[in-house]
């Protein structure tokens, strides 16, 4: 299997896991919460802990860390790109499961 189709598949499934994730009826309840409780207390919380914690399924937190820390750093790029000259982030997905 080439690199690229390899890519598309990988691209396909997340999608799916985010339209998923957005169907479920607290969806819009557990990113808010996320947003204004568990990432102040805890920056770093892992997808797994997470899921552990709000008792949600794994995929549903892969997708809010990603929306959420994707929102904040957005929200921090526009104060970083200005700092350091234009630079902009070059994080992957995998850096937000860990």
């Amino acid at each position: 299997m080439s690199n690229i189709q390899n890519s598309i598949e990988k691209e396909e499934l997340w999608n799916a896991l985010v339209d998923t994730a957005h169907a479920l009826i607290m969806y819009k309840n557990h990113k808010r919460y996320v947003q204004e409780v568990m990432l102040k207390e805890r920056p770093d919380i892992s997808p797994k802990e997470l899921a552990i914690r709000l008792n949600i399924p794994l995929g549903e937190a892969l997708v809010l860390l990603a929306e959420t820390r994707d929102r904040e750093s957005e929200a921090g790029k526009t104060k970083t790109t200005a700092e350091e000259g234009g630079k902009g982030d070059d994080r992957s997905l995998l850096d937000f499961t860990r």
